[in-house]
């Protein structure tokens, strides 16, 4: 799968989100449904030889029972060649329909204390004909994500943190880790459920926030001297990185958490779209932010007076051609609570900015113009002169 599909795949999600399902679509709808399908079929499978990559893997070993750790980290570090992808089956993990499932890590050919963690995207999905219906409306929900998905997602080779031979990179030199989207929960879930479509009941795993705990053991133990950390992801994934940022600088608290978010905006969807989701998932948020269950512009306020020397980063479309009916919104809606919320982010956090790309479409990072490749690095750099930057 090249760029042009993936663009077209990702946004075919955002076609049947509002509606959740593809009984009330139109034929436009229709069109979107299969294109996705389509999409699905050549992220999971190994045909597509424009995408495909040579992969080493390992098999980590079980993170041990809570009751059984010590002061000495619970797992051991992961065996890895610098410089390369490995793939790691992780015991525990799992996927929407319970296969297992693992990450990747690509540590630096030479020494770095830095580290991107990024989250991958692919839509959305809560209930029986968003999860298991003809077009789920999340990525690799009904297929799983082992090493071969790993080898032929086309996301890895699009987005260009995750490339070191690109000289505008900042993380070039840096430790990489890719944590794959499988759960449909934007990596906050923590439920197994059983969810029906046609009267056929799917055993399902929202488990996004469960697995990312069980990948962050092996992280630490194999990045020890870890001292900064750059928490990513686009779509699913922004909003993923968002709202696991606690979560992670929990986990890694020798280290410094900042937050590059694409597209993945806090803004206010439909009423009471948020809360569905929140309680669909058994969405793990931050307890010191009980406004963040009902409202997702919380999470703004939160992370501003609560981690204000750390830096959050949003890149956005003006307006979003696939977040907007996820929201249940129209993209003249998404585009009016975009710029309020930047509002709120240029009067009040010091260290939080974004970078409004001017057009309607979604995940800057697929096709980054110069400036925003700037924007990314002054960031990432702790450049004084970091800025928000809009049309």
């Amino acid at each position: 799968m090249r760029f042009g599909d993936l663009a077209r795949a990702i946004a075919a999600l955002g076609a049947l989100a509002c509606s959740g399902g593809p009984s009330n679509t139109s034929q436009t709808g229709h069109d979107a449904g299969d294109a996705a399908s389509h999409a699905k079929k050549e992220d999971a499978g190994a045909h597509d030889a424009a995408v495909h990559r040579d992969v080493n893997t390992i098999e980590a070993p079980p993170v041990p029972d809570a009751g059984s750790r010590d002061a000495a980290p619970a797992v051991p570090p992961l065996d890895a060649s610098t410089g390369a992808w490995t793939w790691v089956d992780v015991p525990g993990s799992s996927c929407a329909d319970g296969s297992p499932t693992g990450f990747a890590i690509n540590p630096s050919p030479t020494p770095s204390d830095g580290l991107l963690i990024f989250l991958e995207g692919g839509g959305a999905c809560w209930d029986g004909t968003s999860c298991w219906g003809p077009v789920s409306t999340a990525f690799y929900v009904a297929t799983g994500y082992d090493q071969l998905a790993f080898e032929t997602d086309p996301q890895v080779a699009a987005i260009y943190l995750l490339d070191r031979s690109n000289a505008a990179n900042p993380f070039a030199g840096k430790n990489l880790v890719y944590v794959p989207y499988c759960t449909g929960d934007v990596f906050v879930g923590n439920l197994v459920t059983s969810l029906s479509y046609l009267g056929i009941a799917h055993e399902t795993h929202f488990v996004g926030y469960e697995n990312l705990s069980l990948f962050l053991e092996y992280v630490n133990a194999t990045f020890p001297s870890t001292t900064r950390v750059w928490l990513s992801g686009d779509s699913a994934g922004g909003f993923g990185a968002a709202l696991n940022f606690e979560h992670v600088q929990n986990a890694m608290p020798h280290a410094r958490v900042d937050v590059l978010d694409d597209s993945g905006q806090p803004v206010a969807p439909a009423p009471g779209r948020w809360s569905m989701w929140i309680d669909a998932w058994n969405a793990q948020l931050p307890a010191a932010c009980p406004a963040c269950r009902t409202d997702v512009g919380a999470f703004v306020d939160y992370y501003e007076t609560t981690y204000p020397s750390h830096r959050f980063g949003l890149i956005s479309y003006e307006y979003d051609i696939v977040i907007s009916p996820f929201m249940d919104i129209t993209t003249t809606q998404f585009q009016t609570e975009l710029y309020a919320l930047a509002a709120r982010m240029d009067s009040s956090w010091p260290n939080g900015h974004y970078f409004i790309v001017p057009g309607a479409s979604h995940v800057g990072l697929l096709a980054p113009s110069a400036a925003l490749e700037a924007w990314v690095t002054a960031m990432v750099t702790d450049d004084p002169s970091w800025a928000s930057s809009k049309p």
